[in-house]
C-alpha cells in the first residue's frame, strides 16, 4: 500500500489491483473505511459530496490527484488507463482524447459522452457494470476483494476472454438505482444480460469479437486507430469479396444481406438491439459507415463491422499494413540508448558556415533543420554568426521588390537580398502599395493552389462525393469555401444516386410501443412471480428494461406500454393468509 499524505493522518490508501477500474479503486476504500453514506467518501476523496461518482467517466480526477498527492496516479494516467476512456481513446485523435482528459479533471463531464460519439449511437450511454463471477471468485482468493476489471466493461465485451464464460450485467448504477453509491460486485446483484440462455454460436461469435475488442484497445494506447484509416480497407475487403461494381460503387445490397446474417445471433444482448433488422435499416446504417461522417461514430459499429469482414485482429492487422496504415507493437520499446546520438546534420551545418561562407539561415536551408536550431548549434560549437546588414542598397532593394510584387516569401526574399525578414517587412509596409500588391499575388498563388489540389482529387475521387473529397483534404476544402465559393460550387461531383444517400430512417412507433409493452409486462410477472415483489414500483421496471428509462419522456407516443406499466404499477400480490 502507497503511503499516505498529510490529508489522511487516519486512512490507508489501497493498490491499484490488476486492470481495475478507478470506481472499483474508490469504492474499496469506501468499503475499508467504513463509511455510512458514499458522501462522506466522496468529500475525503474529491473535496465534494457528489463528485466522481460515475463509473465510467468520473469527473474531478484533479482534485483526487490533488488531495491524495498523486499516490495513486496523475490525472492523465488514471483517465487513460483506468476508466473506459482507455477504450475510446483507441480510436479517437489524440486531441479529442487531451480534451477529454482535460475535462475529466475538471468539476462537469457534460457533453463529453456527446464529443466522443455514445449518446447518438444507440448503443445506450449508460456503460452498465460487469463482472465475470469465476474471475469474482479467483480474485478474492488471490487478492481479498472481489472488484470490478476494466476490460469487463468495454461496450461489446459479453464473455469473459479469461475463462471464456458470459459476463453477468449489475443491476445498480447504469440504470439509475444507486446511482451515487460506490460498490463491489456481488452476485445477488448480478444478472444475465440475456432473458435466454445464448448458444454455442452466440458464444463462439461473441468471445472472437471480445479478443479483437481487447487486442485492438491495447494496440490503441500506443497508436490510436482512427476511424477514418478505415474505408480504403473495408473498400478493398468489399472488391475481394465482389462487392464493388466498376470502379467503385458499392453493391450495397448485397453487403447489408450478409451483415444482417452476421448480427442477428448479436441482439440476445441489449446492447446490440439497435442493430436494423431489415435489409433497408441495415443498408442506411452500413451508409453511414462508409462514408465519412460529420459526427463521431461509437467505434462500437466499426468493431463490428471489422470483426464480420476479417474475424481476427491478425488478419486485420495484415489489412492495414497492406494498404500503408502501419500499426505499431502493442509492447512499447523500453531499451535505452548506450552512448549520444550525434545528428549528422550537425557536422554538415558547420562546414556550411564555417568553409563555404554559407549564412545561418542558408545553411539551415541546406542543412534541413530549423534556423532557429542552427544558431543553437552553431553557438554550441563555439562559431561566431555575423549579422545581416539592416539596410538595403538601391540594386538590391529594387530587386527585393519585383520579387515580392510577384509574391515571393518574405523568408526567400531576405535569404537572397542577405538582410533580416525585419528588414523586408519594413520595406514592404514603406512602398506605396507594395503590401497590398504583394497580398494579392500571394492570394493568387494560393488560390491556383488549392484549385490544382482540388481538381486532381476532384478526378481521382469524384465517384465517391463531396464528403469524401472534404475527408480527404479538409484544409484545401475549407480554404475554397471560404475564399473561392463560387468557384468551389461549379467544381463539386454529381449528386450521389439516390440508393447511395444517407438518410435517417423513420422510428417505427408502432413496432417499438409493441416491444416494450411486451418487455414491461414480462418484467412485471418476473418481479412478482420469481422474485416475490409485493408492489412494483416505476425504477424496479427500469432496472428491469434499460430502454425503458431513456423513453419516458416519449410514453404518450407509446401507449399500449404507459398502459402496461400502469397496470403493473397497480398490481399487488394478494396478502397471505396465515390461518387458511
Amino acid at each position: 500500500m502507497p503511503e499516505t499524505d498529510k490529508l489522511f493522518p487516519e486512512y490507508q490508501l489501497l493498490s491499484w489491483l490488476p486492470d481495475e477500474t478507478f470506481f472499483s479503486l474508490v469504492s474499496r476504500h469506501h468499503q475499508l473505511w467504513g463509511h455510512v453514506t458514499s458522501a462522506q467518501t466522496c468529500q475525503l476523496m474529491f473535496g465534494s459530496a457528489r463528485a466522481g461518482v460515475h463509473h465510467d467517466l468520473p469527473n474531478s480526477l484533479g482534485a483526487f490527484a490533488q488531495r491524495t498527492d498523486a499516490l495513486l496516479g496523475e490525472v492523465d494516467s488514471i483517465a487513460r488507463e483506468r476508466t473506459l476512456l482507455n477504450f475510446y481513446a483507441a480510436f479517437a485523435p489524440p486531441n479529442e482524447t487531451a480534451n477529454a482528459v482535460a475535462c475529466m479533471s475538471g468539476a462537469s463531464v457534460a457533453h463529453l459522452k456527446l464529443r466522443l460519439g455514445i449518446l447518438t449511437s444507440r448503443f445506450r450511454a449508460n456503460h452498465p457494470l460487469k463482472a465475470c463471477p469465476q474471475c469474482m471468485e479467483q480474485d478474492l482468493r488471490e487478492t481479498g476483494w472481489a472488484y470490478w476489471h476494466l476490460k469487463h466493461q468495454f461496450p461489446g465485451m459479453w464473455i469473459c476472454t479469461a475463462h471464456q464464460q458470459p459476463l453477468l450485467q449489475s443491476a445498480l448504477k447504469a440504470n439509475g438505482v444507486e446511482r451515487f453509491q460506490w460498490h463491489l460486485p456481488r452476485l445477488a446483484d448480478l444478472h444475465s444480460a440475456s432473458a435466454k440462455s445464448p448458444e454455442t454460436a452466440s458464444c463462439s461469435l461473441l468471445l472472437s469479437l471480445a479478443e479483437l475488442i481487447e487486442h485492438l484497445v491495447q494496440s490503441g494506447a500506443f497508436q490510436p486507430l482512427l476511424l477514418r484509416d478505415l474505408y480504403e480497407v473495408y473498400r478493398e475487403e468489399f472488391r475481394a469479396r465482389g462487392w464493388v461494381a466498376g470502379a467503385a460503387s458499392l453493391r450495397t445490397g448485397q453487403i447489408a444481406t450478409a451483415f444482417l446474417s452476421y448480427c442477428e445471433p448479436l441482439r440476445r444482448i441489449p446492447e446490440f438491439a439497435s442493430l436494423a433488422q431489415d435489409e433497408e435499416a441495415m443498408a442506411t446504417q452500413l451508409g453511414r459507415l462508409l462514408r465519412p461522417p460529420r459526427s463521431g461514430t461509437h467505434p462500437l459499429r466499426h468493431l463490428l463491422l471489422i470483426h464480420w469482414l476479417f474475424g481476427t485482429a491478425q488478419r486485420f492487422d495484415l489489412a492495414m499494413k497492406s494498404k500503408g496504415v502501419h500499426t505499431q507493437s502493442t509492447v512499447p520499446n523500453t531499451e535505452l540508448p548506450g552512448f549520444p546520438v550525434i545528428d549528422p546534420r550537425m557536422t554538415h551545418l558547420h562546414r556550411l558556415i564555417q568553409e563555404a561562407g554559407q549564412s545561418v539561415r542558408k545553411a539551415a536551408s541546406l542543412a534541413g533543420v530549423d534556423p532557429q536550431t542552427a544558431l543553437i548549434w552553431a553557438a554550441k560549437a563555439g562559431i561566431a554568426i555575423s549579422r545581416r546588414p539592416q539596410k538595403l542598397s538601391t540594386d538590391v532593394r529594387a530587386k527585393a521588390i519585383r520579387e515580392l510584387r510577384k509574391g515571393a516569401d518574405k523568408e526567400q526574399v531576405a535569404s537572397r537580398a542577405g538582410v533580416s525578414v525585419g528588414t523586408v517587412t519594413r520595406l514592404l509596409l514603406s512602398e506605396e502599395k507594395l503590401h497590398a500588391d504583394w497580398s494579392e499575388a500571394r492570394r493568387e498563388k494560393a488560390r491556383t493552389h488549392a484549385r490544382n489540389l482540388w481538381l486532381e482529387l476532384l478526378q481521382s475521387s469524384g465517384n465517391l462525393g463531396v464528403k469524401w473529397m472534404r475527408s480527404m483534404d479538409p484544409r484545401t476544402y475549407a480554404w475554397l469555401y471560404r475564399n473561392d465559393r463560387a468557384w468551389l460550387d461549379t467544381h463539386k461531383p454529381d449528386p450521389l444516386p439516390e440508393s447511395q444517400r444517407s438518410r435517417p430512417p423513420s422510428v417505427d412507433w408502432v413496432a417499438r410501443d409493441e416491444r416494450l409493452c411486451i418487455l414491461v409486462r414480462e418484467a412485471a410477472l418476473r418481479l412478482m412471480e420469481e422474485q416475490g415483489v409485493s408492489r412494483i414500483h416505476l425504477w424496479q421496471l427500469c432496472q428491469q428494461i434499460p430502454d425503458l428509462r431513456a423513453k419516458q419522456a416519449q410514453l404518450p407516443r407509446l401507449p399500449r406500454t404507459l398502459e402496461a406499466i400502469k397496470a403493473a404499477l397497480s398490481a399487488h400480490l394478494p396478502s397471505q393468509d396465515l390461518f387458511r
